[in-house]
């Protein structure tokens, strides 16, 4: 039964909204325990079991070939062979989406559940004192008699080369003894013998696993196909978005390797004289060995953090040497999973960082801040780096511009034509804003303004 996930857009300010989405999945993978903001696994689960008809039959023919006595023996086997796996599914960035699939320890197992329907025939062609006798007929009840044979393994999964393998060998059982007056008695008068069978069973399957296959949910493969060996690894395109979503199973081989043995008797007494057939093992081996097994997929969702920065330019004008001006820049994350952003400039010393860390958790958009506190006079350019764990955007780029004016004129020096702007408070621009209030700072008090901002430490790894 699949689980559907819904999410509702969580918005701060109505700026940035994940929107509303219905998945069906299997299985929600969750954040490794090493690197949990760049790893997500989900542990993944199969099963299947086959039952076969009564396809695997047996004939010996008359045997033995001209004598006196023959039987014929037919056999059908009837089967359910059973599979379980376990493991997980891993998905890891930022270089590329990474795909594992490690088995779990003794997270495999496989058994079986095999009868032996055996039905008989005798045929008697004997002469006493030159009369001949003939008789030709099906022995009785030999086809009631069920032989069974049952067994199981665990094995690690998913079961690779060599693979995992249940055997069983019975011991010999008598399956019928029949006394041939009660059969042949009406036909021939005075006839005394019997017929026995025995039989015993040698049993073996394995599973051997050979592909962990790994799909888009179009039935497409990823794009580094299956993994195809033991700690193996595949990648998978990522168009971006909130999550992802692949579809997994093993794929793999049942072998048989098994032998029936049948071991009749027969012995016949007529008018003194006697008549038997030598008791032989006809050993019967399985004509089916190979049978290619693909498991159920099961679906994985895989919450992915996604980052949107929704300015690539942000200008503080002019600014007067010796002081500073606040300016903020929307960020936020659509993205179902939590989201963590370095930042980084390239001349800290006329842009110092407020944040140099932001931690986003999903649906929410913020404003982080910075400052212009030019040194000197000119014009001053910059690049703001935010670096985060987003798959398919793991750097995003702000270009930051600043003019350094002088300031006041000192007492009895000559004056100078009056700036129009301010001194202090927010004039920077964003393409788009216009206004202090579209940036959203309001400085106070020693010039550090209540900015909406949600700031923790990177947690300790």
């Amino acid at each position: 039964m699949r689980h559907v996930l819904v999410l509702a857009g969580a918005c701060a300010g109505g700026v940035l909204c994940a929107p509303s989405l219905a998945h069906a999945y299997d299985v929600l993978a969750e954040g490794c325990a090493v690197e949990p903001l760049y790893c997500k696994i989900a542990p993944i689960a199969f099963a299947r079991k086959d039952t076969l008809p009564i396809e695997w039959s047996f004939d010996t023919g008359w045997i033995p070939s001209g004598s006196p006595l023959q039987v014929h023996l037919y056999a059908g086997v009837y089967a359910n062979t059973w599979v379980e796996l376990a493991g997980q599914l891993e998905t890891s960035w930022p270089d590329t989406l990474t795909l594992r699939a490690p088995g779990k320890r003794e997270g495999g197992a496989i058994g079986y559940h095999y009868g032996l329907e055996v039905g008989a025939q005798a045929s008697v062609t004997i002469t006493v004192l030159g009369q001949s006798f003939n008789w030709t007929g099906d022995i009785p009840y030999i086809p009631q008699i069920d032989f069974q044979v049952e067994g199981a393994q665990i094995f690690d999964a998913w079961g690779w080369s060599p693979g995992g393998t249940v055997a069983s060998q019975t011991q010999t059982v008598t399956l019928a003894q029949v006394g041939i007056a009660d059969i042949i008695g009406g036909s021939i008068p005075g006839i005394d013998g019997g017929f026995e069978l025995d039989a015993a069973m040698e049993l073996a399957a394995t599973w051997t696993n050979h592909a962990i296959a790994i799909r888009t949910t179009d039935g497409a493969p990823v794009t580094g196909g299956p993994i195809v060996i033991e700690d193996g690894a595949t990648t998978s395109d990522y168009p971006g978005g909130p999550s992802i979503e692949f579809d997994v199973n093993p794929e793999g081989v049942v072998s048989y390797d098994g032998t029936v043995h049948l071991i009749p008797a027969f012995y016949v007494e007529l008018l003194g004289q006697s008549w038997s057939i030598p008791i032989a093992d006809i050993p019967i081996s399985f004509p089916i060995t190979d049978l290619d097994w693909s498991f159920d997929a099961e679906r994985v969702h895989v919450p992915l953090p996604d980052v949107v920065v929704q300015v690539q330019e942000l200008d503080f004008g002019e600014v007067t040497v010796g002081e500073e001006r606040y300016g903020g820049y929307p960020i936020g994350n659509v993205g179902e999973a939590e989201a963590e952003v370095a930042i980084g400039v390239t001349d800290p010393e006329n842009f110092p960082l407020w944040d140099e860390s932001l931690w986003l958790d999903p649906g929410v958009d913020l404003e982080g801040a910075l400052r212009f506190a030019p040194k000197s006079e000119g014009h001053f350019e910059a690049e703001l780096y935010l670096t985060s764990n987003d798959p398919d955007a793991p750097q995003q780029v702000i270009i930051l511009k600043g003019e350094g004016i002088p300031g006041p004129v000192p007492p009895g020096a000559p004056a100078g034509p009056e700036s129009p702007e301010a001194s202090s408070g927010c004039g920077c621009s964003v393409p788009g804003a216009t206004s202090q209030g579209e940036l959203g700072l309001a400085l106070a008090g020693l010039g550090l303004g209540a900015v909406a901002l949600r700031r923790r430490r990177r947690p300790a790894r």
